[in-house]
């Protein structure tokens, strides 16, 4: 995978992808100041017309958005940024996204890559576990999988998550319904989710990762990330998860730990229905 920039301007302002991003080492200290300007977040809060999740109405969090949220170790980077950051971390979700084996993040949370250790490059030696049926998958919304040994997938993967990482224990939301009255397709609700990284969230993410994503960002991401600032007058609060160049390097980095493939065994074989 190869970073990308951005060749044509969107925002008149954001040239390069990377703009986006704030330094974690900045973030934290942003995001509290933010929340103390009563203004701002009213301001913020008005036009989202009050709606905005129970969980982050108490104070700043850090925020991370997958279709389930799952121990692997981007999820643990994300928790290392938190802790860096002093910020409380949320997993938010929307487990409504119909399953497609072509979308590599659907296919991760079905069938699971353990990290066995590494070669003498420095590149993991991994094996790979299916945890579904594929040919009754397809097309069916992820909320409605089941596992191999009869788990619905998205309690199999909170149980996973708070096995690994017991800070997480209440700490997921799901933002399914949230995003329907928020228009219900990227084009509409992501000004809604860049609106929270204003003063409510700091917002954990990579969107100069893969190319085939590269349409969606100039799109939908910028465009939103511009009409945010420009309402808001600040820009929303985005730190970038892995390090530049750090999947060209290691493909495999948001695998499941070697320890965690115990777990699942052992998980596994207590299950019952």
């Amino acid at each position: 995978m190869k970073l990308w920039r951005l060749e044509k301007n969107v925002s008149n302002k954001y040239m390069n992808i990377t703009d986006m991003y704030t330094p974690i080492e900045e973030a934290g200290e942003i995001i509290r100041k933010r929340w103390a300007d009563k203004e701002l977040r009213k301001k913020v809060e008005e036009k989202l017309q009050g709606d905005i999740p129970e969980i982050l109405k108490s104070g700043p969090h850090g925020l991370i958005w997958r279709c389930i949220c799952t121990p692997d170790q981007e999820f643990e980077r994300f928790l290392e940024l938190c802790e860096k950051a002093n910020l409380i971390p949320i997993g938010a979700e929307n487990p409504q996204d119909k399953f497609h084996s072509g979308n590599f993040t659907k296919y991760g949370l079905t069938r699971l890559t353990f990290s066995k250790g590494k070669d003498k490059d420095l590149k993991h030696i991994v094996i790979k576990e299916n945890v579904v049926d594929f040919n009754n998958s397809q097309g069916k919304r992820m909320c409605d999988l089941r596992t191999l040994w009869g788990e619905n997938i998205v309690d199999f993967h909170h149980f996973f998550l708070e096995y690994m990482f017991p800070i997480m224990k209440n700490n997921t939301i799901d933002l399914s319904e949230w995003l329907k009255r928020k228009g219900g397709i990227p084009e509409k609700y992501y000004f809604a989710v860049l609106s929270l990284s204003v003063c409510h969230i700091v917002y954990f993410d990579d969107y100069d990762l893969i190319e085939s994503e590269k349409k969606f960002v100039e799109e939908i991401i910028l465009p939103a990330f511009g009409e945010v600032e420009k309402y808001f007058g600040v820009k929303p609060i985005i730190v970038k998860v892995s390090n530049v160049g750090e999947h060209d390097r290691d493909p495999h980095w948001w695998c499941y730990s070697k320890e965690s493939k115990e777990i699942l065994d052992n998980h596994i074989k207590t299950f019952k229905c």
